[in-house]
């Protein structure tokens, strides 16, 4: 890519990032989970991963801790752009990877630390159980693993009734969006692609996920996003998170 191409699009919502590939977002504001997993990994010694990394600003803050990060993600532009941004003086403690959950190859019972944020809500519920048991599998004993995903309750709310449902019957995916765009509260922004379905996750399904892959789940909560903007109509539930252990 050329200097001029080394940028990533222009956004239309402040903090909020467009992939090169048209199907999410990298947001700026970092919450409590990528907080907590940037001081954690700047105090161990095991390399840790940040999957799904796009222009890496939990990557950066984790190098800048003190950590050793793999960085993926399935676009390489994103890759470049993560490289292009990493001062010097750290690029020794960066390895890139070009990788797609849930297929992908790394080493087992290797990293401290996992980070897989807002990944998930982009998978189909077979690819969700199969990343998390890749995890389990990548993960050190005692490694902590971080997940964060879009709910229902942020930008996607006109799909509430039909999560309520879902959860009613006993759907094990009760987020399921297909198409994903009809349930946005405006037009979709932007040119080009868009994601063609989504998959909503709260607490409980990122905790229920998580435990049946063989991890202890440490705490599984909703996550307020002030920064999504139209007063008056977020609740605090607009993302999710949930960090689990792997045993020793």
């Amino acid at each position: 890519m050329t200097k001029e191409e080394l940028q990533p699009p222009e956004g239309w919502v402040d903090g909020m990032v467009p992939t090169m590939n048209g199907t999410g977002f990298m947001f700026e504001r970092i919450d409590a989970y990528a907080e907590e997993f940037i001081e954690y990994s700047g105090g161990i010694d095991d390399e840790v991963l940040d999957m799904g990394c796009a222009y890496g600003v939990a990557t950066i803050s984790a190098l800048q801790a003190g950590a050793r990060v793999r960085a993926c993600d399935l676009d390489e532009r994103h890759i470049e752009i993560l490289e292009s941004r990493v001062p010097k003086e750290l690029r020794a403690n960066l390895t890139c990877q070009q990788a797609q959950l849930p297929d992908v190859d790394l080493p087992a019972d290797h990293f401290g630390a996992i980070f897989c944020s807002r990944v998930f809500h982009f998978l189909s519920g077979d690819d969700i159980d199969a990343s998390t048991r890749n995890m389990f599998r990548w993960m050190r004993p005692g490694g902590k693993l971080y997940i964060v995903a879009d709910t229902p309750y942020g930008i996607w709310r006109n799909f509430i009734p039909t999560w309520e449902a879902n959860y009613d019957r006993g759907e094990r995916w009760p987020g399921w969006m297909e198409p994903a765009m009809d349930y946005l509260p405006y037009g979709p922004s932007g040119k080009g692609k868009h994601p063609p379905f989504m998959n909503l996750q709260d607490p409980d399904l990122l905790a229920r996920t998580c435990t049946e892959a063989g991890f202890n789940v440490q705490r599984a909560t909703f996550i307020a996003r002030p920064d999504f903007g139209e007063k008056g109509r977020m609740d605090g539930r607009e993302n999710c998170g949930v960090l689990a252990i792997k045993p020793a």
